[in-house]
């Protein structure tokens, strides 16, 4: 591209007279006889403007083509003192079309980004007419190609992590319309429209594979209700969910301005700026369900699981700490550097991606030669202490044998590190809402629980109301049978072992889960104990009618969140350890044992079996330094 042959010029540039000579620019301190020459093009910070050099006068004078007028261009032209430029050469593309059509005319594929560009908007760029110029101009030398362009959609959950998760999609083939051929066969203005007309067509098949939003709140809003929507009781695919998103942006699109949809917009706001307040997602807002008892005991559960997938995934996080470090440094300020220099940046996610591969590639094959190489001197040289049969049948191997399974057992143990490190990541982030539960209490947890089950139900119904209306051949079932169940498999034993691991710990928590509910359900049984956290059967399902939510932003009272900075970590852990072994003992003990270790006073228990809106409290403002849950 012309652009990535750009050099910074010499000296700066302005507008003298931009009215008198709107075309007549003066450098200052510039060298234009030796940095351009007609043909060219001079580019202005920023990509606010650039235009192509007619003709070069001197050193310090030069006339370009047309007159910028850009706002942004003439302010930086016009200002004291001038504006920094870059020379731009003239690239002739006329190779690489040679190349292209002879490719096509093989019977072979060209993959083509024709944005022309990386970026983390959540809308494309508009495109560039290279794609339009190829296919009209090798079906114009060759009728019979039958060229077809296949728009491809790549769609991204998280682009900045390592290996997050992406979608390929792939759209309906689009043949090359002969009126158009001819059309670009005549040329001039015949062809320019013939271009345009040809991008529009490309535009509307890439959008049928890609997510586009006007701005990323509007995505976020999709994104929520399309979680909270209940298509079928099956779970989505990433396939299924991408599509069901695109589904949402169209209908969002087109009913955007009708009242239902508005009211569910500020609800859909609320619950998520409440699910940022405690710092969890929606899908953890179904583990909230529980009572104190089974969440302790799940909370115990997992964190030793965790414990236990952390021993496992610590030599390969020491060994490449390393990486994540430089990494994570480098990464942030290219991406920073990148935000000042872009345009159509939003918080440059891709070049964060992009630097962590880059680095990644380089950094990673160094440590681990560096570190065969230091195997290899440990081997050779082992000190008495660490002198062992092991050591010297090692010993006795080739160097080079050495180095290799070195190098080998250090890729095994980061693989391992890594694979081990994404499951208990998922741990970390399901022990938080057990947290709340057994903290805040269901005073506020089940107003989150009942509030999402409300908004969900809305959602579903005004989904399935207005679907049709966009979707004749609307189902609530449509999206699952048509894409199937989407089931992968992991093949290398590492991914197994970790799965396995997983598994075991799923299993215990059921069996876990069970025998507190049965230790539960025989105290509430019982007509002398009945233990604080047991709630009455709830109600049969009423009809669904669509309604406002009568619940609103509910954080914590003021006399929870001074409980929440005054207890420390470990007298939390004991308090919660001592309860599920009481719980586990017996059922009556689990009662008594329950009501001393994670009840509240009598004055809070009062407080507690109040609904959440009667509080005297009132609402709390979070404390933005720290957090919900600060331990001094």
């Amino acid at each position: 591209r012309q652009q990535d042959l750009a050099r910074r010029g010499t000296g700066k540039i302005c507008l003298e007279d931009r009215y008198a000579e709107p075309t007549l620019v003066t450098g200052l301190g510039t060298r234009f006889t030796q940095e351009l020459r007609a043909g060219m093009k001079i580019m202005l910070p920023g990509s606010v403007g650039q235009a192509r050099v007619d003709e070069v006068l001197s050193d310090t004078q030069l006339r370009i083509a047309g007159e910028m007028r850009e706002l942004a261009a003439l302010e930086l032209l016009t200002q004291a003192g001038g504006t920094a430029f870059k020379a731009v050469p003239h690239v002739n593309q006329d190779d690489m079309y040679r190349a292209v059509y002879q490719r096509l005319n093989k019977g072979e594929c060209i993959g083509i980004f024709p944005e022309g560009g990386s970026h983390d908007r959540t809308e494309m760029l508009p495109l560039k007419a290279g794609a339009t110029l190829m296919a009209l101009g090798a079906t114009a030398a060759n009728p019979d190609l039958g060229l077809k362009i296949v728009p491809t959609g790549l769609n991204y959950f998280h682009p900045s992590k390592f290996r997050s998760r992406a979608v390929i999609d792939f759209g309906q083939p689009i043949d090359v319309p002969p009126e158009l051929v001819e059309q670009y066969r005549r040329g001039g203005d015949a062809k320019r429209q013939a271009c345009d007309a040809f991008l529009e067509t490309i535009v509307e098949g890439l959008k049928q594979v890609t997510l586009n939003t006007p701005d990323l709140e509007t995505l976020k809003l999709i994104q929520a209700g399309r979680r909270l929507y209940q298509p079928t009781q099956h779970s989505l695919t990433m396939a299924q969910q991408v599509e069901l998103t695109r589904r949402f942006i169209k209908g969002y699109n087109v009913y955007r301005d009708l009242p239902e949809v508005k009211e569910l917009r500020e609800r859909i706001a609320d619950y998520n700026q409440q699910l940022h307040y405690y710092g969890i997602r929606d899908h953890q807002v179904e583990t909230m369900r529980i009572g104190r008892a089974e969440a302790g005991a799940l909370f115990v559960w997992r964190v030793v699981w965790l414990l236990i997938m952390g021993l496992i995934a610590l030599p390969g996080t020491v060994i490449n700490a390393p990486v994540f470090v430089v990494t994570s440094v480098v990464s942030k300020r290219k991406a920073r550097a990148a935000l000042a220099a872009s345009t159509v940046k939003v918080r440059a996610s891709d070049v964060i991606a992009t630097w962590k591969i880059l680095i990644t590639l380089v950094l990673v094959p160094f440590l681990y030669s560096m570190y065969s190489a230091m195997a290899v001197v440990f081997v050779r040289r082992a000190p008495r202490w660490a002198q062992s049969d092991v050591i010297e049948r090692v010993a006795g191997m080739a160097t080079w044998s050495v180095y290799l399974w070195a190098y080998a057992l250090t890729a095994f143990m980061s693989y391992t590190a890594l694979v081990f490190g994404e499951q208990a990541v998922d741990i970390v982030k399901s022990v938080r809402p057990l947290f709340l539960t057994l903290i805040v209490g269901s005073e506020h947890t089940q107003v989150l629980v009942q509030q999402r089950q409300e908004l969900s139900d809305d959602i579903t119904e005004l989904v399935n109301e207005l679907g049709p209306q966009i979707y004749p051949e609307f189902s609530t079932t449509r999206i699952s049978e048509q894409l199937g169940d989407g089931r992968t498999t992991h093949a290398n034993i590492i991914n197994e072992s970790a799965d396995a691991f997983h598994r075991k710990m799923r299993e215990g928590e059921q069996a876990l889960r069970q025998r507190i509910n049965g230790a539960v359900s025989s105290s509430r049984a019982s007509p002398t104990n009945e233990p604080e956290d047991c709630e009455p059967p709830s109600p049969p399902p009423a009809p669904r009618q669509r309604r406002a939510s009568k619940y609103a932003f509910n954080p914590p009272t003021p006399r929870t969140m001074e409980t929440l900075n005054s207890i420390s970590p470990m007298e939390f852990l004991s308090n919660v350890t001592g309860t599920i072994l009481g719980t586990v003992a017996s059922a009556a003990e689990q009662a008594a044992s329950t009501a001393s270790a994670a009840a509240a006073p009598d004055s809070e228990q009062s407080d507690k079996d109040k609904p959440p809106a009667e509080h005297d409290d009132g609402a709390l403002t979070p404390d933005p330094r720290k957090g919900l849950f600060y331990f001094t």
